[in-house]
């Protein structure tokens, strides 16, 4: 359900302004689009959501599936789901974007590039039936595949570690950074955003913590060329250096600028979520200083991924004085692992941390659906699972 100039279903734009971000030219859009739909919770701390992944489930395999866990997640009191829409340089939508730069306009995975389906389309429609928010989760950020059409199409995007490689290992899958201080790639993600919110009708779009870039990274030619214009430095830095990680971390805050920017000029009051790694272990190896975009205004929403396999550990997180700085600043919420598949998590573990979160005013969000309502650890059933799911969100939460 994606849409370009030209298109029978176009987006209605009324005037193109160029306007000037950092030192890039970033695009902007105004358009006759209604005005995006509130989040349906009154409170940060009423945040109940679930990450909904394609890896290790079938969730996206049919319509049936979908419909069937958005039930479940509304029976069992949560309020969002953030479904995956962007992963390993494809999209679970029909993207005009995409097929612009070589790409399929939807991804083949799950009979999608063979039918009628529009998954983000029908989350949307789902959300509805059920009052839960959508938000979509734009997954793999700034990683894509090694072999896919984007990155073999255009290998002046890609960006390079400090030995000159340009891929590394993701999860088994060799993969690649596209370079954000790249023009043509900021461009790229502005259209890819742009198209998203203008065509569907839904509160907020998420980046992960893959909209970053290793350490390591930042070493190909044009970003190393800018560097050094803008710094007077010729020597080739090392991967932590100071200087050069804030000059990557400060580019990287222009990138979500112009991304934040473009969206809310697509349409007017969609929120931009971002799900980070705890400061400052995400700006000294990913070059994300997210506590810098609350603080600018530029993200709505952060759900800090707070993974933590001890309650001690768990606490010293939510109690950091980052967060503490940050309230009131935007809406904060605790990302809550409730497992991956070789390693489930116990359910009491995660009614632990639901309620210190709970108790210190914050939302949580659960890494994800499957392991939250299917995998199970030593000694428990689904169903002993699905019981203290309902006994720790024994009521919705409260409608604004």
């Amino acid at each position: 359900m994606t849409a370009t100039f030209g298109s029978p279903r176009g987006w209605r734009v009324v005037v193109r302004l160029l306007a000037v971000v950092g030192s890039g030219v970033a695009t902007a859009w105004a358009t006759d689009a209604p005005a995006a739909r509130p989040r349906r919770i009154a409170s940060a701390a009423e945040l109940r959501g679930v990450w909904v992944s394609d890896v290790d489930s079938e969730v996206m395999h049919s319509r049936a599936n979908m419909a069937a866990l958005a039930e479940q997640a509304a029976d069992l009191h949560l309020n969002a789901l953030y479904p995956v829409v962007w992963s390993q340089g494809e999209t679970f939508y029909p993207s005009d974007v995409m097929a612009k730069h070589g790409a399929p306009r939807i991804s083949n995975r799950y009979g999608l590039g063979t039918g009628d389906r529009d998954p983000a389309a029908d989350w949307v429609a789902l959300g509805d039936r059920h009052g839960l928010d959508i938000v979509p989760w734009f997954e793999w950020g700034l990683k894509v595949p090694a072999d896919s059409p984007l990155a073999q199409r255009h290998p002046e995007w890609l960006s390079r570690d400090d030995s000159g490689r340009s891929t590394f290992d993701q999860d088994g899958t060799t993969t690649t950074y596209l370079n954000f201080v790249h023009p043509d790639v900021q461009q790229f993600y502005e259209d890819l955003a742009v198209e998203f919110v203008t065509r569907y009708h839904v509160p907020t779009i998420q980046f992960d913590d893959h909209l970053s870039l290793k350490n390591t990274f930042g070493y190909d030619d044009h970003t190393l060329a800018r560097y050094r214009e803008e710094t007077g430095n010729a020597a080739r830095p090392a991967p932590t250096d100071a200087d050069w990680l804030a000059w990557r971390a400060a580019k990287l805050t222009d990138f979500v600028a112009r991304l934040s920017r473009a969206i809310k000029a697509a349409r007017p009051g969609v929120e931009l979520s971002v799900s980070p790694n705890p400061y400052p272990w995400s700006y000294k190896n990913y070059v994300q200083d997210w506590p810098a975009w609350v603080e600018q205004g530029l993200v709505d929403e952060v759900v800090v991924q707070v993974y933590r396999d001890t309650m001690k550990g768990f606490a010293g997180e939510l109690r950091s004085p980052v967060l503490a700085k940050l309230e009131g600043k935007a809406r904060l919420g605790i990302g809550v692992l409730a497992g991956q598949k070789p390693r489930p998590v116990p359910i009491g573990m995660v009614r632990d941390q639901t309620a210190m979160a709970h108790d210190l005013g914050y939302g949580v969000v659960y890494f994800f659906q499957e392991s939250l309502l299917r995998f199970t650890a030593p000694g428990e059933t689904v169903e002993m699972r699905l019981d203290a799911i309902r006994a720790m969100l024994p009521a919705a939460a409260t409608a604004p």
